[in-house]
């Protein structure tokens, strides 16, 4: 199974089509942790909503399933569109290829936005669908694990979910895959979890997956 790795849109539609129109693999399964939109890059006249429904409208052009969590840019109410189109994997499992998908959104920030689940949130969350994971399992997340090559800033602070990491570490997803600091993409392990970010979309980056038929994870860094 391939899959294709698209995070942090930021409404950037062009960057989105560019990449659309010139991917030359043939995957399976297309999958974006988050932040499809922007709170401060919204075109006149268009609301969050209009612009995250024009992003699904693209990735569902290449005509494969496509799985979908919210990042802390995007309103609440884009879950229903998630709904609206199938592509919804906030709070959820889906099973693909006898692998199963779980999926949170959002991250907590110190810039009010959006979409900002508390620590408390994201356990119950996975406490309540955990029972339904029945395979060996992806996570994806908007918000990387605490403590990370993922969630460290400049300051050197680490800001990621400590809810994240111990589900990590409890349940050992084969990989995690998240969004969120931009400047850290990249490759990482947590135990025998594999965890990948490939950087925004925005700023020209997305990745490759390809998961064999012994559930082991081969990763590619595209720009």
């Amino acid at each position: 199974m391939k899959i294709l790795l698209v995070a942090d849109i930021h409404g950037e539609i062009e960057n989105l089509s560019k990449l659309i129109h010139g991917i030359k693999d043939d995957v399976d399964l297309i999958i974006c942790p988050g932040d499809f939109t922007d709170i401060f890059n919204t075109p006149e006249g268009f609301s969050q909503l209009d612009i995250a429904e024009l992003i699904i409208h693209k990735l569902l052009s290449l005509k494969k399933p496509v799985l979908c969590v919210p990042g802390n840019h995007d309103p609440y109410e884009i879950i229903d569109i998630f709904e609206e189109y199938g592509v919804n994997l906030h709070g959820c499992v889906k099973t693909f290829n006898n692998i199963d998908f779980v999926g949170f959104g959002g991250a907590e920030t110190p810039f009010h936005t959006k979409f900002e689940p508390s620590e408390s949130e994201i356990e119950d969350c996975f406490k309540k669908i955990e029972p339904n994971i029945k395979n060996r399992f992806v996570l994806v997340t908007h918000n990387p694990a605490f403590n990370t090559r993922f969630d460290e800033i400049p300051n050197n602070k680490h800001v990621g979910s400590k809810a994240i990491r111990s589900f990590i570490e409890n349940k050992k997803p084969i990989l995690a895959i998240s969004a969120h600091i931009h400047e850290r993409g990249g490759i990482d392990s947590l135990g025998d979890t594999k965890m990948f970010y490939p950087g925004p979309i925005f700023e020209g980056y997305y990745g490759i997956i390809e998961i064999n038929e012994n559930v082991n994870c081969e990763i590619k860094k595209v720009e």
